[in-house]
């Protein structure tokens, strides 16, 4: 598994990206996060450096987070904060279910505790030119389920993230990466574990989130023991506002990591 380290002080935090990204997604975010943290950055199973596996049907939430598990264990660095986007928050609730030592907290953005027939025909609409081989067409589809209208709108900030992916990412997504991710998301069901859960957790939901509609958030939070619900407010509240409305995320991540010290 690769993965990169910044910041010398502080707790240990790891961050889980969503489906398809490598640990590129949290760049912005990092001039902030490493001024309080020993960040940690991996690229997860079939992205970036990290081990691309041929059949896609192998790749769940539950051994991606024992590949988490196992880079906290070889750091010798936990118990670690723990945040997760979407695909990351839910091999982050695996994490914090089946190793609650390597987890001091959770922080679970654009999470749902259970792919039901709703979400499993949202992912496979994604899905389809995936399978075709056509990644620039999965981006494109996949964009507007998961960005704001907003975004949407500046073309610049499209084109860049789409060189980002692509044109400038020397190990972009290949097919079996992200139909790896795709199956694990169409498979996840973390309901009966999710009462294991024992480090404090954060649930966050953009309000205008079409992917993950706020209600699946609610509900992880109603079944994780003391869990938090925040609901991202405004025009750029979307699946991924904890990227959008990046002074939030950051305020909110702060505070409730005061909080539990």
């Amino acid at each position: 598994m690769y993965y990169e380290v910044h910041g010398q002080a502080g707790d240990p935090f790891l961050f889980l990206g969503g489906t398809g990204s490598d640990h590129h997604l949290w760049t912005e975010h990092l001039p902030a996060l490493a001024a309080r943290f020993r960040v940690i950055t991996p690229d997860p199973r079939g992205t970036g450096q990290t081990t691309r596996p041929a059949d896609p049907t192998t790749c769940s939430m539950r051994l991606m987070a024992e590949d988490a598990a196992g880079l906290l264990d070889a750091l010798a660095i936990g118990p670690a904060h723990v945040a997760g986007l979407s695909l990351g928050s839910a091999v982050a609730m695996e994490l914090g279910a089946a190793r609650p030592d390597l987890v001091k907290s959770l922080h679970l953005h654009g999470a749902w505790a259970r792919s039901d027939r709703w979400f499993i025909e949202m992912m496979e609409i994604m899905e389809y030119p995936a399978r075709l081989g056509d990644l620039r067409g999965f981006l494109r589809l996949a964009l507007p389920c998961i960005l704001s209208r907003d975004f949407l709108a500046d073309e610049a900030a499209c084109a860049a993230l789409e060189r980002g992916f692509f044109d400038e990412n020397p190990h972009p997504p290949s097919r079996d990466g992200v139909l790896g991710h795709l199956h694990a998301d169409k498979t996840h069901d973390a309901v009966p574990r999710l009462a294991q859960v024992h480090a404090p957790a954060l649930v966050a939901t953009g309000e205008n989130d079409i992917q993950v509609r706020p209600d699946y958030g609610r509900e992880v939070a109603r079944l994780i023991p003391g869990a938090r619900f925040h609901l991202f407010r405004g025009r750029r509240a979307s699946h991924c506002a904890c990227l959008e409305m990046r002074d939030e995320f950051l305020a909110e991540t702060f505070a409730f990591v005061d909080g539990i010290r």
